[in-house]
């Protein structure tokens, strides 16, 4: 419904890779071309993503450590209901396929 009333975007960046195969099928069945018209990308680098077509670029992060912070970081929190929130940075890398225009 939102392509129907709004000019197509240079690119998409899905929350997960499961939501970029949603605009992927969506984008195709409207005859949109990925990467030439829309650039997609996701996040989670799932193993599909390499065989989706085209082949899905991706946020790949280090799950264990992203595990590893989110109870860490819930574990102080029940300690100390007051503490200050916290930001953390997990081990990440853009993994460039297909989906992504080179402009």
């Amino acid at each position: 419904a939102w392509l129907d009333e709004h000019p197509l975007p240079d690119a998409v960046f899905a929350f997960t890779d499961s939501i970029a195969f949603g605009v992927l099928h969506v984008l195709a069945a409207r005859g949109v071309r990925v990467p030439e018209q829309v650039s997609v990308i996701g996040f989670d680098d799932v193993d599909g993503a390499a065989y989706a077509i085209p082949a899905l670029s991706t946020v790949s992060f280090d799950r264990r450590a992203f595990a590893t912070a989110a109870l860490d970081l819930l574990t102080r929190r029940i300690e100390d209901r007051e503490a200050p929130p916290e930001t953390v940075v997990v081990p990440h890398r853009i993994v460039e396929r297909a989906s992504v225009a080179t402009r």
